[in-house]
C-alpha cells in the first residue's frame, strides 16, 4: 500500500512540476512578442513560478518588471516587483537586501494608502530581521505588522504577528513579556472565534463538496493507473528473464575475449622486439654514414685550405714589399699629422687664453662678491658655457650660460652672448631681468640671421640672470630653461627652484616674452646657478645620469660649509661619480653664492 502512494505522490508530483514548466514555457513565448502593461504582467507570472524553481530566475524576471513598472509610471506595478525582488532575495538568504526592497516596497504603499499590503510588508520586513539574527529590529517590525493588521481587523496575520512576537521574547528568555502577549493573543482569538468559526464552517462545506466531486475523479484515474502498472509489472518481468540470458551470453564472451587478449599481448610482445632491433640497426648504420660523409667534407675542406694557405703566402710576400717601401712614407705622414694636432691644440689653448681674458676678472668679482665659487669644467679645453657678473650702482648682476654645443664652436657663442651682454647692461641701461633677456635673444638671431625658416641654423642659449639690490636684498631672476636654486634656513633648510621659461636664447617655435620672477632674500641665503652638465654627466655603477634629485642632496647636505668648500666637495663628488671608465660628455658650470 505505501509503495502505491508514493508512486501516485511520485506522479501527482511530476504533473505538477510538467505542469509548471508547460507554463513557463508559454509565458516565456509570450514575452517575446508583449509591451507595457501586458509584458508586466507576464514578469511578474514567470518571477512568481520561478520562485520554488530557480530564485535566480526569479529575481532577474522581478527586476525587469520593476524596470518596466517604472517606465509605465505605475506605483501600484513597482510596489509588487518589490515584493517580489524581496521575496527572492530571501529565497537566496540575502537578508540585507530581502529588507532593503521590503522597505521600499512600504514606501510606496503608504503613498497609496494599501494598509492590508503594509501591514503584509511590516510582517516580511519583521521575518527577514528575525533570519538575520536582528532580533529587536525584527521584533519591532512584528510589532507595528501586529498594530497595522488590527486596525484593519485582519485577523490571520494578528495571530501571525502575535506568534512571532511570543517566539523572539521566548528566545531571550523573557518570559514575562511572552506570557503577556500570549494572554492578549487568547483574548484576540476569543473575541474573533465565533465569526471566524461561521466562516470556517461555511468554507468546510463548501470544500466538502468540491472534495467529493475530485474523489470521484481520483477514483477513476486511480483504477486507469492500476491497470497502467499491471502492465508495467508485466513488462519489468519479460525484461528481467532477457536480461539474464544477456549476462550468460555475455560471460561466455568475456571468457573468448580474455584469451584473445593474452594472445594479442604475445604477439605485441613479439612485434615490439623486432621493432627496437630495427629501430638499434637504423640508427647504428645513420650514425657511419653521418660520420662517413663528416669525414670526406673535412678531407676537401683541409684540402681547399692547404691551397689558399699557399696563395695567402705568396700574397703575404709581395704585401710584406709594399708595406716595407710605404712605412717611411707612413712615418712622414704621421710626423706631419702630430706636428698639425700640437698646432690646433696650441690654437685652443691660446683661444682659451683669449676667452679666459673675457669672462670677469678675479679681483673685479672678489670686489663684488664676499663668499661664493664658481666650479667650470670644459669639455675640450675651451668651454661653451660661461659666466658675467657685473656691478652697477647697489645693484650685482650675475648670468651663468650654455651656449649651443661644446669646444671651439661653444666657445664662439660664449664670447658673442659676453659681449652682448656688456652692450645690453650698462649703469644707464640697467633694466629689468626679463627685458635685458628679451633684447638678449633679439641680438642672437639677428647675429646669426636667424628668422624661422627650414634648415636654418637654431644655435643659441640657455641661460640663468639675476639681479640682487644690495640695499633691500630683493632679487629678480630671469631664465631660459636654466632654474635657479635658493637654500634658506628658517627652522630647517629649505631649497627653493624659481622655474625658468621654456624657450632658448635663439629662434624658437612659439616665443613668448620671459617671465620677470621676485624673491625676498635674507642674509646667509645661498644661490646656485649652473648648467646642465652636471646633472646629465654620465657615471656611477650603471652609466647613469647623475640627475637633478642628486645635486639637490649634495647642495642641501653642504649649504652650511664655506663656498670654497662647497665647490671642493662638487668637484670631488663629479669626478667620483665618472671614475674612470666614463668620459665628461658636455661642459660642467656651477656658480655659488651667498648673500
Amino acid at each position: 500500500m505505501k509503495k502505491f502512494l508514493l508512486v501516485i505522490f511520485y506522479l501527482f508530483s511530476l504533473m505538477v512540476s510538467l505542469n509548471a514548466q508547460n507554463n513557463i514555457s508559454k509565458l516565456e513565448k509570450r514575452l517575446r512578442t508583449e509591451s507595457g502593461k501586458d509584458k508586466f504582467h507576464t514578469q511578474y507570472k514567470l518571477s512568481k513560478l520561478y520562485l520554488t524553481i530557480s530564485p535566480k530566475k526569479s529575481l532577474s524576471y522581478a527586476i525587469k518588471a520593476y524596470e518596466n513598472a517604472k517606465k509605465l509610471e505605475s506605483l501600484n506595478m513597482q510596489a509588487n516587483a518589490l515584493n517580489l525582488i524581496g521575496t527572492a532575495y530571501y529565497k537566496q538568504e540575502k537578508y540585507k537586501l530581502t529588507i532593503r526592497f521590503y522597505e521600499k516596497e512600504l514606501t510606496i504603499r503608504e503613498k497609496l494608502n494599501q494598509k492590508t499590503s503594509e501591514a503584509k510588508t511590516l510582517f516580511n520586513i519583521g521575518t527577514a530581521y528575525e533570519a538575520n539574527k536582528k532580533e529587536r529590529k525584527a521584533l519591532i517590525s512584528y510589532q507595528q505588522a501586529l498594530k497595522a493588521a488590527k486596525s484593519i481587523k485582519y485577523p490571520d496575520l494578528v495571530y501571525k504577528a502575535y506568534e512571532s512576537i511570543i517566539r523572539i521574547f521566548t528566545n531571550q528568555n523573557n518570559f514575562k513579556e511572552a506570557f503577556w502577549y500570549l494572554q492578549e493573543s487568547n483574548i484576540y482569538k476569543g473575541a474573533t472565534k465565533v465569526t471566524r468559526e461561521q466562516r470556517k464552517i461555511n468554507i468546510l462545506e463548501t470544500k466538502y463538496e468540491e472534495r467529493k466531486k475530485e474523489l470521484k475523479e481520483k477514483e477513476s484515474e486511480l483504477s486507469l493507473i492500476d491497470s497502467t502498472l499491471s502492465i508495467i509489472q508485466l513488462e519489468n518481468e519479460t525484461l528481467e528473464h532477457e536480461t539474464a540470458r544477456k549476462n550468460i551470453r555475455i560471460n561466455n564472451l568475456t571468457t573468448e575475449t580474455e584469451e584473445q587478449r593474452l594472445t594479442i599481448a604475445v604477439k605485441d610482445a613479439e612485434v615490439k622486439r623486432h621493432r627496437q632491433w630495427l629501430i638499434s640497426f637504423a640508427v647504428f648504420f645513420t650514425l657511419i654514414l653521418i660520420f662517413s660523409i663528416l669525414l670526406y667534407k673535412s678531407y676537401k675542406e683541409k684540402k681547399k685550405a692547404i691551397k689558399l694557405l699557399a696563395m695567402q703566402n705568396t700574397e703575404i710576400l709581395e704585401k710584406n714589399e709594399e708595406i716595407a717601401s710605404q712605412s717611411d712614407e707612413l712615418q712622414i705622414q704621421r710626423d706631419i699629422a702630430l706636428k698639425s694636432k700640437q698646432e690646433i691644440i696650441d690654437s685652443i689653448n691660446y683661444a682659451k687664453r683669449i676667452q679666459k681674458a673675457i669672462f670677469p676678472s678675479k679681483n673685479y668679482v672678489n670686489e663684488i662678491l664676499q663668499d661664493y665659487f664658481v666650479l667650470l669644467k670644459p669639455r675640450d679645453i675651451v668651454s661653451g658655457d660661461f659666466y658675467w657678473i657685473k656691478k652697477i650702482r647697489n645693484f650685482t648682476i650675475i648670468a651663468v650660460a650654455d651656449c649651443t654645443g661644446h669646444g671651439v664652436p661653444g666657445a664662439f657663442m660664449s664670447m658673442l652672448g659676453i659681449s652682448f651682454l656688456n652692450e645690453i647692461v650698462g649703469p644707464k641701461s640697467l633694466e629689468s631681468t626679463d627685458v635685458i633677456l628679451n633684447h638678449l635673444r633679439n641680438k642672437v638671431k639677428k647675429s646669426l640671421r636667424q628668422k624661422g625658416k627650414d634648415g636654418e641654423t637654431k644655435d643659441g642659449m640657455d641661460i640663468a640672470l639675476y639681479i640682487i639690490n644690495t640695499e633691500t636684498l630683493e632679487l629678480q631672476y630671469s631664465g631660459a630653461y636654466n632654474p635657479l636654486y635658493i637654500i634658506s634656513e628658517d627652522t630647517k633648510p629649505q631649497l627653493n627652484i624659481i622655474k625658468a621659461d621654456r624657450q632658448p636664447i635663439a629662434v624658437h617655435v612659439i616665443e613668448n616674452d620671459f617671465t620677470n620672477h621676485k624673491f625676498q632674500l635674507k642674509k646667509g641665503d645661498c644661490l646656485y646657478s649652473f648648467s646642465d652638465g652636471y646633472t646629465a654627466q654620465f657615471g656611477g655603477k650603471n652609466g647613469q645620469k647623475f640627475k637633478p634629485n642628486n645635486f639637490k642632496e649634495v647642495l642641501l647636505a653642504n649649504y652650511k660649509k664655506p663656498m670654497s668648500e662647497q665647490k671642493k666637495v662638487l668637484t670631488k663628488t663629479i669626478d667620483k661619480w665618472m671614475g674612470k671608465n666614463h668620459e665628461q660628455v658636455d661642459d660642467i658650470i656651477v656658480l655659488g653664492v651667498r648673500v
